[in-house]
């Protein structure tokens, strides 16, 4: 398993384009809370996929848990530690769709007289996330809403994505962490969100 170091990332950050960076250190198959466990990723992949009727492919971590340190540029270069989350995403079409279909038919039959109140704020909340194309299905709340029947696709997903991240505790290797999850529509919606994210990094390198 071949890591790259802090120092390293820094001189790459400045010297290449930042999209390469991303497909090779943040979407590669290295991760560094896997150092001493290397069949763990396999084991985060199988259950995922399982769980959520995913392709094993599209599953892989990200942030300090893929590089050993921040890359938010609010905390970086903050070491990744025992109580550090393990963030991951997953790519699919599939399931992203579904969301957005299911979204439209609860926000259809009031398309024209208009949303108020609770719904009103949900509905912007989720063409945000449409908008950027990632969703993170267990933090849809359902609370307050009118016509809850017509989301039920919606929180069957959310539900079953917070369950298959919670059973990850039961795994020795993930025991006692919060593993948490972001579904994008397709990998160049991920590419695009990392690559401002490195973009701000770059510019804090750049200022040190």
């Amino acid at each position: 398993m071949s890591l790259i170091t802090l120092g390293e990332f820094k001189e790459q950050l400045l010297s290449r384009p930042v999209d390469e960076i991303v497909q090779e250190c943040i979407f590669g198959d290295d991760s560094y809370v896997f150092t001493a466990w290397p069949d763990g990723l396999s084991v985060l992949r199988q259950h995922l996929s399982s769980a959520l009727n995913v392709s094993e492919d599209a599953v892989t971590v990200v942030g300090s848990a893929k590089v050993g340190f921040s890359l938010n540029p609010a905390n970086f270069p903050r070491q990744f530690s025992e109580s550090s989350d393990i963030d991951i995403i997953i790519i699919d079409e599939k399931h992203f769709d579904k969301v957005w279909a299911t979204i439209l038919k609860w926000h259809y039959p009031r398309r024209y007289i208009g949303l108020y109140g609770e719904d009103r704020g949900w509905a912007g909340s989720r063409k945000k996330n449409t908008y950027w194309g990632w969703f993170e299905p267990d933090q849809i709340h359902f609370e307050g809403l009118t016509f809850p029947a017509v989301l039920k696709p919606l929180r069957d997903l959310s539900t079953a994505w917070f369950n298959a991240f919670r059973s990850l505790s039961l795994s020795e290797g993930f025991a006692g962490r919060d593993v948490r999850g972001r579904l994008y529509r397709t990998w160049e919606h991920a590419l695009m969100y990392h690559v401002e994210g490195l973009r701000q990094v770059k510019k804090i390198i750049q200022e040190n």
